[in-house]
């Protein structure tokens, strides 16, 4: 990985070394060498390199918090997924690109929730409508995602109404802020943060703040100092944040007043990384699928799945251990949104601008639509398992809470295990 244009050679090399070759123990340890370091340095990239220099460029302009958090913030959280379509679709490899997103969506809905439910003592509290308008609109975006892939092709005004509903999206999340600006009661918070308004008003379980206080601090002396697995991944980190620091432009350390053009600097070279990084994912998955003697449709809700999802996983685990439960979801789950609309739909409403044709989806949609419709699954067993109806009724509950507590991150867990497995045997035994 000596430069972003040297990459996508990198991955057709790999690609053509499957031609020649039967799955062997060399191809499986290719693919596990290869996919670990493409996904670490997608992450690095991203997390200490993308979204500094974008937060920098909040800082500068004095962008308020929600709106930042919401456009430029959600853009670098969601870069790879949105690169990674916008390779694919280029390619013409949208049966990678398409299930690793919705493949993902299961991880975040599915999986990661119930890891931080188990990781926490307590009871994990939530804010009812965060939870709720997130998962909702994915759901819409989901359903028209299904309806669109019927024929295989998606065309100019279907890619156009995936890429408007971010903007739906948008208008839902901060027109409330505008109107509580214009009444003086606003708060210059972004709408990750909504999820943590409940710990606020003592729901997470009536324990003192002091307390939570306190396990923040036990965590942070953990994460100072790391395990095996965090000194192993340091050390793996370390070529690649070594190729990145000679690259990526960063603003010095306590600096008074950041560089705007520096920030737009790094911001636009991070992007290039994260396109050569992202094409050459796809030709990572391509090489596993022939290895493996997989589908492209599931080597995408698989390897590229996991590999999208795995940083998210970490960052959502840690800050659940700092007694931020609801932050912890709302970064597993606030950023499918955009994935599921902005990601999807943008890519191809370019494809068909400039080709002026519909994208044709491949020969696995029906795949596909098995993928979406598991999906939903997972996100009812998800508001089944959060949203405590009954108490609600009964008025045992404040509506304005919602919870997740072990026996309840269990279930989702096992049917999500349940639905990815059924997912992967019906895609590969038809």
């Amino acid at each position: 990985m000596s430069s972003p244009s040297g990459t996508p050679t990198l991955g057709r090399e790999l690609t053509e070394a499957t031609d020649s070759s039967a799955s062997t123990p060399l191809n499986y340890a290719i693919v596990l060498v290869s996919s670990f370091f493409t996904f670490l340095a997608m992450a690095i990239i991203c997390d200490e390199y993308l979204c500094p220099a974008i937060d920098t460029i909040c800082e500068v302009q004095q962008i308020p918090d929600d709106i930042a958090g919401a456009t430029l913030l959600a853009f670098g959280s969601s870069a790879p997924e949105i690169f990674m379509n916008l390779a694919a679709t280029i390619k013409g490899q949208v049966t990678l690109s398409l299930p690793a997103i919705f493949g993902s969506a299961i991880i975040a809905f599915g999986f990661i929730p119930p890891i931080c439910a188990f990781a926490v003592p307590k009871t994990m509290a939530l804010a009812t409508w965060p939870v709720l308008r997130d998962s909702g609109i994915y759901c819409l975006a989901l359903a028209m995602t299904w309806k669109y892939l019927g024929d295989g092709y998606i065309d100019k005004k279907e890619s156009t109404n995936l890429t408007l509903l971010y903007f739906v999206y948008l208008a839902v999340l901060l027109v409330p802020h505008a109107i509580r600006a214009c009444r003086g009661t606003a708060s210059r918070r972004s709408g990750a943060d909504d999820y943590d308004d409940l710990e606020e008003s003592k729901a997470l379980t009536g324990e003192a703040g002091a307390e939570a206080g306190a396990e923040a601090a036990a965590a942070e002396e953990e994460d100072e100092a790391p395990g095996v697995l965090g000194k192993f991944m340091e050390v793996c980190s370390i070529p690649i944040t070594f190729i990145f620091s000679y690259t990526v432009p960063l603003q010095p350390e306590g600096a008074e007043h950041p560089s705007l053009c520096k920030a737009f600097v790094s911001v636009g070279i991070s992007l290039v990384w994260i396109s050569a990084l992202s094409s050459l994912a796809l030709e990572v998955a391509t090489f596993a699928g022939k290895v493996f003697c997989l589908s492209p449709t599931t080597a995408g809700a698989t390897l590229l799945a996991l590999g999208a999802q795995i940083p998210d996983t970490f960052g959502s685990l840690s800050m659940a251990k700092s007694g931020m439960p609801g932050g912890a979801v709302a970064n597993a789950v606030g950023s499918q949104v955009i994935n599921a609309s902005l990601a999807v739909g943008a890519p191809f409403l370019m494809y068909n601008l400039i080709f002026g044709k519909p994208i044709y989806a491949g020969e696995e949609t029906g795949g596909m639509q098995t993928l979406l419709s598991l999906l939903l699954i997972v996100i009812a067993m998800f508001w089944a398992v959060t949203f405590p109806v009954l108490s609600w009724a009964s008025g045992s509950a404040n509506i304005a809470s919602c919870r997740m507590d072990k026996t309840g991150g269990g279930l989702l867990f096992a049917v999500s295990a349940i639905c990815y497995a059924y997912f992967v045997y019906v895609q590969e035994h038809p």
